[in-house]
């Protein structure tokens, strides 16, 4: 699937609709330079599960949850190197039926995982080109 954003708004209306499409269990990977759109597509993803608290960028604290009807994991790798360290916080986080697990800068990690959705997000002059992609079964 592959997309354009021209707002801030747009951007949190196209994660608004993925969040809608998903059941728990999946392990979504975000990928793109600083500013793209990730933690927008997020706050849309949250939207979409249901939950109503202000999502923010967990840049310094790796992670933060959110309770909905499925609850949400937001990891953030900018600061992290190590895949093996990544795979470390991850391991009790990812792949359970109950939630969703969304990690920004997750690019690292592609080739250590099994089943993901990978979403790519490009600038493109005044608007973001977003491409998702389902890797595994």
């Amino acid at each position: 699937m592959y997309f354009h954003s021209r707002t801030f708004n747009d951007t949190v209306r196209w994660g608004r609709k993925f969040g809608e499409s998903l059941q728990g269990g999946e392990v979504v990977l975000l990928v793109g330079p600083l500013g793209s759109g990730k933690t927008a597509f997020t706050k849309g993803i949250a939207l979409g599960l249901g939950i109503e608290e202000l999502v923010t960028s967990p840049s310094f604290s790796i992670m933060n949850v959110y309770e909905g009807k499925i609850k949400l994991y937001h990891f953030d790798f900018y600061r992290l190197d190590d895949p093996v360290e990544m795979e470390d916080l991850l391991r009790d986080y990812i792949y359970s039926r109950d939630m969703v697990s969304v990690i920004e800068w997750g690019e690292r990690l592609k080739d250590r995982l099994c089943d993901f959705i990978m979403i790519r997000f490009e600038i493109q002059n005044d608007s973001r080109s977003i491409m998702i992609q389902r890797n595994g079964s």
